[in-house]
């Protein structure tokens, strides 16, 4: 028996990268029943309001039920519902101001007007279930050595997604010398191309919303040869094509902001597991240790 369109597109397991290639794939789907129909038209109509809501609201608000919704997604490729909203998510969060998502988390649904909290825990902890195969790659691998590394090491990033760097860089600190955090609008980030590549390892940071800033700096020292890993959330990341290799973990879309409660995470677990590669590494922790009880760093009763 012959596949028709739909059931190869389900083998490749399709992702979308725009709003257009979107609409094919809706297209497609909207042929196969008066169902997949309706759910299409309301998909394409509503795609931004989508993004922020659960699997039962898209069903209440279209009027079907929730194992159509399940099966129309499946029909598309995707494992179900949740993997199509990532893939929408990846897709058009990059695109929304602040506002925008305002406005949209608002008018998501018009069912339902309890707490978003619960959808967005939910997220949240199926996020961290999937977060062990961002350890897994010659990425990860790359990022790993690059905190084993006694070369410098600079840690890059910009608005919301450098608020990651504080947290790395005091771990990171207490693990090894030579390590900084360099943001735009400052004379080290403009001068970073100028660095020997022989002597340096950098690794950026970019989660949605993406700044040009970074992109266009990781694209020149990337040009010059000199070693970049990323830290992003999606193969669809503007980061991926400028840095040498990339970690992707995802990240839990907000009303306003999104949660870095994963990359959180993985940060620690990565030095984690630098931390059982480095041999001197417990002299060094007593040492600080010491300076700091000396200095009353802490308080204590």
């Amino acid at each position: 028996m012959k596949l028709n369109l739909l059931e190869k597109e389900k083998r490749l397991m399709p992702a979308f990268e725009s709003p257009e290639q979107l609409s094919l794939l809706l297209a497609n789907a909207a042929k196969q029943s008066p169902t997949n129909q309706k759910i299409a038209l309301y998909i394409e109509k509503h795609y931004l309001q989508i993004i922020f809501m659960t699997a039962s609201e898209l069903a209440d608000d279209m009027g079907v039920s929730q194992g159509s919704v399940s099966r129309f997604f499946m029909m598309l490729g995707y494992h179900g519902y949740n993997e199509f909203l990532r893939n929408l998510q990846q897709v058009m969060l990059k695109k929304l101001t602040a506002p925008e998502r305002l406005h949209y988390s608002s008018v998501k649904g018009h069912h339902h007007k309890g707490s978003t909290r619960r959808p967005m825990i939910d997220s949240e902890i199926r996020n961290l279930e999937g977060l062990e195969k961002s350890f897994a790659g010659p990425a990860y691998e790359a990022m790993l050595s690059m905190v084993l590394s006694p070369k410098r090491l600079i840690l890059i990033s910009a608005r919301m997604s450098a608020t990651l760097l504080p947290y790395a860089a005091y771990i990171l600190g207490k693990m090894r010398d030579n390590v900084t955090t360099v943001l735009p609008a400052t004379r080290d980030f403009e001068t970073l191309e100028m660095l020997p590549p022989d002597d340096v390892n950098i690794i950026a940071v970019a989660f949605p919303r993406y700044s040009r800033t970074l992109i266009e700096k990781c694209r020149i020292l990337k040009e010059k040869g000199i070693p970049v890993t990323g830290l992003t959330d999606s193969s669809f990341s503007p980061l991926v094509p400028v840095v040498d290799q990339a970690v992707c973990v995802p990240i839990t879309t907000g009303a306003l902001f999104d949660v870095y409660g994963t990359p959180l995470t993985f940060l620690n677990l990565m030095l984690q597991d630098a931390a059982e590669k480095m041999p001197h590494l417990k002299d060094r922790i007593d040492a600080i240790e010491d300076i700091e009880k000396r200095n009353m760093v802490y308080f204590t009763k």
